[in-house]
């Protein structure tokens, strides 16, 4: 595919500059695409089924305790392995206590990070620059329209102008 005569040749990233006095540190995040190597390692929980009175036929039952329990923990393994993923575009970054064929270790990374001495405030800009970049939040689709209509916008102002040069060329070029 191609858009305004661009290849996509990959996907979305960011980057994140921290200065360090030992030099800057620079964290690249990266959009995860495909979620299927986590689904087949660990698939979504499903509920257990109950038979309610007066009915046939078996229902889900999402108000389950432990289903509940299970879908929690789901979902954070699910978060932290997006983040592991959206990392992994950082070809220097190795985790030493993080291991991506066990689950119980994902989470280490944020303990990694505080060992590396890094602010909360920094870990938190990662987190959320990985959440954006997997999200599009609403302030980035704002910024991108916004930054368009101005491309835009000079565009046209761009075109007027070049059809008054125009005309007045060709009035200058008629009265010879």
């Amino acid at each position: 595919m191609k858009i305004n005569g661009k290849k996509l040749d990959g996907p979305n990233y960011d980057v994140i500059v921290f200065p360090r006095i030992g030099g800057d540190i620079v964290f690249k995040v990266q959009c995860v695409l495909d979620y299927t190597p986590f689904e087949k390692m660990m698939p979504t929980p499903k509920p257990p089924t109950i038979q309610r009175r007066g009915q046939k036929e078996w229902t889900p039952n999402f108000e389950d305790p432990e289903y509940n329990k299970e879908i929690l923990k789901y979902s954070e393994y699910k978060t932290h392995w997006m983040m592991l993923k959206s990392l992994e575009i950082n070809e220097d970054l190795k985790w030493e206590t993080v291991d991506m064929a066990d689950p119980e270790t994902w989470g280490n990374y944020i303990t990694e990070l505080e060992e590396a001495k890094f602010a909360d405030t920094h870990i938190v800009k990662i987190l959320n620059a990985v959440t954006a970049i997997n999200g599009l939040n609403e302030d980035m689709l704002d910024a991108a329209k916004e930054r368009f209509l101005v491309a835009q916008s000079a565009l046209e102002l761009r075109s007027s102008q070049q059809d008054v040069v125009d005309n007045i060329s060709s009035g200058a070029a008629a009265s010879d």
